[in-house]
């Protein structure tokens, strides 16, 4: 009778641990939905900074075009969808546009950091990480300072990793910022039970390019 009592005691006590856990993941899951995006987002800013650094695209010749090859980090609506991609490349031939070649690869998988379009059926060798936001839930995007505005929808950074913003037509760094750009993703969530959407904002300091998540302290 005393070995059946202690194990029903130790199962009572096993059951109460699971259910512990079970709490923690659950608010663990909703914390890393939010999280998950702004990290990847911030990673994302981060690397078009760091190649923009490492690969020198200044150039001074006779295109008033040429700061289209600038490294830059993109976010951008799919077919007019309530939901955004975002990507990371050098418009190399200066055509107006990003193509896979020219996009830059994701450290994380080797993949490249592009989709088409349509961003609905993603090729092998293309990061799954660009519909973050899509699978996320961030259903559109504010911006705010010195990248205030409806367009464009990206972020350029020169051989000294400052951050542009505007028409890369404008030759003679006339787009460096001279404002922090704050560029704030509304999710379609409410994790938190707060009555309020979920909701995150990544800095781009002017001048430097520094880059953070607003309330974190990296």
């Amino acid at each position: 009778m005393k070995k059946s009592a202690f194990t029903l005691i130790e199962l009572v006590f096993v059951i109460i641990v699971l259910g512990i856990l079970a709490s923690v993941a659950m608010d663990r899951t909703d914390r890393d939905l939010k999280q998950e995006a702004s990290d990847t987002v911030l990673s994302y800013v981060r690397l078009a900074q760091q190649l923009a650094l490492n690969d020198n695209k200044h150039r001074i010749d006779n295109d008033p075009k040429w700061q289209k090859s600038y490294w830059r980090f993109e976010y951008r609506k799919c077919n007019g969808e309530p939901f955004e991609s975002i990507r990371v490349g050098s418009d190399i031939d200066m055509d107006g546009s990003i193509d896979k070649s020219e996009s830059a690869v994701d450290p994380s998988n080797g993949k490249y950091i592009y989709t088409n379009g349509d961003c609905i059926d993603l090729a092998d060798d293309e990061s799954p990480a660009v519909m973050i936001l899509r699978k996320t839930g961030v259903a559109s995007i504010t911006k705010d300072g010195g990248c205030a505005g409806d367009s464009p929808e990206y972020i350029l950074f020169d051989y000294l990793g400052r951050p542009h913003y505007g028409s890369y037509d404008s030759p003679f760094f006339q787009n460096i910022m001279q404002e922090d750009c704050n560029i704030t993703f509304h999710m379609s969530t409410d994790q938190d039970n707060d009555g309020n959407l979920d909701s995150f904002t990544i800095t781009i300091e002017a001048q430097t390019g520094r880059s953070y998540i607003v309330g974190e302290d990296y």
